[in-house]
């Protein structure tokens, strides 16, 4: 019997910063006894010294040395001296949850597997994250036992780092790394073991955290043609492997694992090589493709990867080279077209020669329903839809009912949607009629009795996509409960993966009534699920809605919010308004009692506090909600969320959109849409903004409103024309601190604040500077640098955002769109855009207002250009009123706020 339950095999080369993080995980395992071999492969730094001192202090750790001969032969090194009765295999800079082996080890014993398999977390030093493919290894459904003959996910995870194996029995079929290998030795090693394996036991638990580092300088991270060499090598071990195992038929599902990988390394590492590398890259290329077992797997590839492999075959230098460079620049995108009534790949355009390969005989469909009611007998539907990758301008869309017997198709008419060409295409495909208009049936007039399965019928070059209609939200199906009427019972079902199907059904008195109290009963059964969690605040909400619902619906109840800690946007100067000069109507305001601006709004009364029992009634309740940010992210509870989940028919209250910026600079229909939101009241700045909110919005004419922005009533210049305030906005794509430091961005502003000319100008005017971070970048970092005694850094929380537009006299900004309110007082704005493109690409959708031409102030690209326009200042001041009036409404004699309370009270 073993002397110990595991041996970790750790192979440490060069790993000084993370060694000792690794090694002690190891030591402090819930399983016991556990062996521990540190094999140190010809170590220069440090490493080896600290691996040697934990071996002299913990007489379970063997320290081993040899000369660097790479991983393979270390772990072959560390296997021989190994004693445990499971093995493990861990790198240096890695390291293993505190139970990760016992985890393995009661999965493997249990079943008496050969082999176990657990999951993994990667990491670098600014996220944690889990591999995609590694949610398929452990789907629901499959068991807990298995063998990769017959579960090809097993084929998915070739690392042994995540894996137990059996000691005796890997001596026994003499299963080790090949030590001709550089990339490839993982994979090689667990092909050969879960084959030989008499069952692999699954543990679905992280047993391992796999340090992502792009600084590292091994083979697999190089662009050099002993890479794809090394990756012809191990194809041809493979095929030996399973030669031996006499298990050839098996062998495509790791071949289109292979596959997959040695073209997309192409694409990836291609841009490196020079073009005499590439003719013995395009060698190397049909070496391997020549290789495969399963030709057939060619014909599976998509389009890209099939273009290439065939020029690979027919060794069409050319092309390859071209190919290869237009995706190393990110030239193409996965767009088709329609020739001739076939569609193919847009590739075909550029590579004609080609046509039989690149033609697309099995077209996909994407689509989301973002609206659904099911009333009485009358069903409606609305949302986008859309061929993948092909233009949606010649698309036909229908919906379609399918019964065993027949089937019954309605017409649906295109609805322009430009945010889907952004969500799922970053516009270089035109989706921007995916959208359908949302569409009123009526089932029992259209369909027979019986069951029904809904789909989308997409058609395009000659051919029908059938979509199965999915509606993934559980609020939304909620919509579509069971409905009598006429003695005919009109019900929608869902099955595990959302594909919605109707039911009609002729229903007499007594069926009526059951289906009745089922209703009730379910309804109850949620009811009293918050009573069971002491969830007593949802409950009691419930219960307070159901009893005083009509009352509290006659008192006119309009409930105002911005953020749940904020009172200084429109909603606060609206309120403001209300409260001074309205006190009839019931107005209030949602705010968090413990926050800085609850001391600001709290004299006008009417205060809801936020996430109390009141909120939630007042939401249920209320005839408008009203708030200038997304009503949903920062107005609701927790309980009212939970509640019209389930009941969304309780949600009677007109939601009134009154912006907390101008919309047209960037596109954000995506978030704003009619679909998503179902805004009552849209309230814009300017007719220029109306149409485009109803044109692209999904908004009718009558449900937006040109009222202007209720803070700009409070817009006086206070500046004394010797300030200059600074305030760019945000960068999505920058998470840490380091990435912001590493940043253009970042770079940008200190060089300007640095550059002399800029320090001369301060100087020579006697101006100052004020830099307002954005709330973003402050979150990011602990302490700013000192920027010179004329430059001041403003937190968040110090001065309110208005406050700073008021008394300053000329603005520094890039895109952010107070720019409009600095510039309705009249002032100055230079907008530094530096990242034009890759802003409106990474960050938002560009608007229809052009930033380059169409805005009121001087444009700078470069740092120089932007110190010469502000030593040329001032600029023409009627020329700034002209331009900001295309977008900004001003009207004598009433304020915004006026305007504003007017267009909700209906005009009166």
């Amino acid at each position: 019997m073993s002397k110990y339950k595991v041996t970790v095999v750790i192979v440490n080369y060069n790993k000084e910063p993370y060694i000792s993080q690794c090694i002690e995980s190891v030591i402090n395992q819930s399983l016991q006894p556990i062996e521990i071999i540190i094999v140190d492969d010809g170590s220069t730094d440090n490493s080896g010294i600290i691996s040697s001192r934990y071996a002299a202090a913990h007489p379970h750790v063997r320290y081993l040395t040899q000369e660097n001969n790479g991983v393979s032969s270390a772990r072959n090194k560390g296997l021989s001296y190994a004693q445990g009765e499971y093995v493990a295999f861990l790198d240096a800079d890695d390291y293993v949850p505190a139970d990760a082996y016992e985890r393995l080890y009661k999965a493997a014993v249990k079943s008496d597997a050969d082999t176990a398999v657990g999951n993994f977390e990667c990491f670098n030093e600014y996220r944690t994250w889990h591999l995609a493919y590694m949610k398929k290894v452990f789907a629901k459904g499959l068991p807990a036992v298995r063998h990769i003959s017959t579960h090809q996910e097993l084929h998915l995870t070739p690392s042994v780092s995540n894996k137990l194996f059996r000691r005796e029995w890997l001596l026994q079929h003499k299963i080790v790394f090949q030590e001709n290998l550089q990339i490839g030795e993982d994979l090689l090693f667990t092909q050969n073991a879960l084959h030989l394996s008499n069952k692999t036991a699954m543990c679905n638990y992280p047993v391992l955290y796999y340090r992502v580092n792009e600084e590292e300088h091994t083979l697999s991270k190089q662009a050099t043609l002993a890479f794809f060499e090394q990756l012809v090598l191990v194809q041809k071990e493979l095929k030996q492997l399973y030669d031996s195992l006499h298990r050839q038929n098996e062998l495509v599902h790791i071949e289109k694992r292979q596959l997959d990988f040695f073209l997309s390394s192409l694409f990836r590492k291609a841009a490196a090589f020079s073009k005499e590398q590439l003719h013995e890259l395009l060698t190397v290329s049909r070496a391997f493709v020549h290789t495969l077992t399963e030709k057939s797997l060619l014909d599976q590839l998509d389009s890209k990867n099939r273009l290439l492999s065939q020029i690979i075959i027919q060794k069409d230098y050319e092309p390859f080279v071209k190919l290869l460079s237009s995706f190393c620049k990110d030239s193409f995108t996965n767009e088709l077209v329609q020739q001739d009534q076939k569609v193919y790949s847009k590739l075909v355009e550029e590579y004609p020669a080609y046509a039989p390969w690149l033609e697309i005989h099995s077209l996909q469909a994407e689509h989301r329903i973002e609206v659904i009611r099911l009333e009485g007998a009358n069903l409606t539907i609305g949302g986008y839809a859309f061929v993948k990758g092909l233009s949606t301008e010649d698309i036909q869309k229908e919906l379609v009912f399918k019964s065993k017997m027949e089937t019954k198709i309605i017409s649906l008419e295109n609805e322009l949607r430009t945010d889907v060409s952004y969500l799922f295409a970053h516009n270089k495909i035109n989706y921007h009629h995916a959208g359908f208009q949302t569409i009123t049936i009526n089932l029992v007039n259209l369909l027979q009795n019986g069951s029904w399965n809904v789909f989308l019928r997409l058609k395009a070059g000659g051919k029908a996509v059938d979509e199965p209609l999915q509606v993934i939200l559980a609020q939304l199906r909620n919509h579509a409960k069971p409905n009598i009427t006429h003695n005919v019972e009109v019900s929608a079902s869902f099955s595990a993966n959302s594909q919605m199907s109707v039911r009609v059904k002729k229903v007499n008195f007594l069926e009526k009534c059951i289906s009745k109290l089922t209703g009730i009963k379910r309804a109850v059964r949620y009811d009293v699920s918050f009573l069971k969690k002491r969830d007593y605040h949802t409950f009691s909400a419930i219960v307070l809605y159901k009893l005083f619902n009509r009352l509290y619906r006659n008192k006119s109840i309009w409930l105002i919010g911005e953020r749940k800690d904020t009172a200084q946007d429109n909603s606060y100067h609206l309120y403001t308004y209300i409260r001074t000069n309205h006190k009839h109507q019931n107005a209030y305001y949602v705010i968090d009692k413990n926050a800085e601006d609850y001391q600001r709004i709290k004299h006008l009364g009417n205060i809801v506090h936020f996430n109390s029992l009141k909120h939630t009634l007042y939401l249920l309740v209320s005839h408008k909600t009203i708030n200038s940010y997304s009503e949903a992210s920062n107005m609701y509870t927790t309980a009212y969320k939970n509640i019209i989940k389930y009941y969304p028919e309780w949600q009677q209250n007109e939601k009134v959109f009154i912006q907390h910026g101008v919309i047209g600079v960037s596109r954000v229909n995506h978030v704003l849409h009619k679909n998503r939101m179902n805004y009552s009241q849209f309230v814009v700045s300017s007719p220029f903004e109306k149409k485009h909110i109803v044109k692209e919005f999904g908004y009718e004419n009558k449900e937006v409103v040109v009222t202007g922005l209720a803070r700009w009533d409070a817009l006086q210049d206070t500046s004394k024309g010797k300030e200059i305030l600074v305030m760019p906005t945000w960068r999505n794509w920058i998470k840490t601190e380091k990435q912001l430091f590493e940043s253009d961005y970042w770079n940008r502003y200190m060089s300007l604040f640095k550059n002399p000319d800029f320090k001369r100008i301060l100087e020579e005017r006697d101006l100052t500077v004020t830099f307002f971070p954005h709330y973003q970048m402050q979150q990011l970092i602990e302490s700013f640098p000192v920027l010179g005694e004329r430059i001041r850094i403003a937190r968040q929380g110090e001065e309110t955002v208005q406050s700073l537009l008021k008394r300053h006299s000329i603005l520094i900004t890039d895109y952010s769109t107070v720019s409009f309110d600095f510039a309705y007082m009249n002032k100055p704005v230079f907008f530094y855009q530096f990242d034009y493109d890759e802003f409106y690409s990474k960050h938002y959708n560009e608007g229809p207002i052009n930033h380059k031409k169409d805005l009121f102030g001087e444009r700078a690209e470069e740092e120089q250009i932007l110190i010469d326009l502000l030593e040329k200042h001032p600029a023409s001041a009627n020329q700034r009123a002209k331009q900001i009036s295309n977008y900004i409404l001003k009207e004598e004699g009433r304020s915004h706020s006026q305007l504003l309370f007017q267009q909700l009270s209906g005009g009166k």
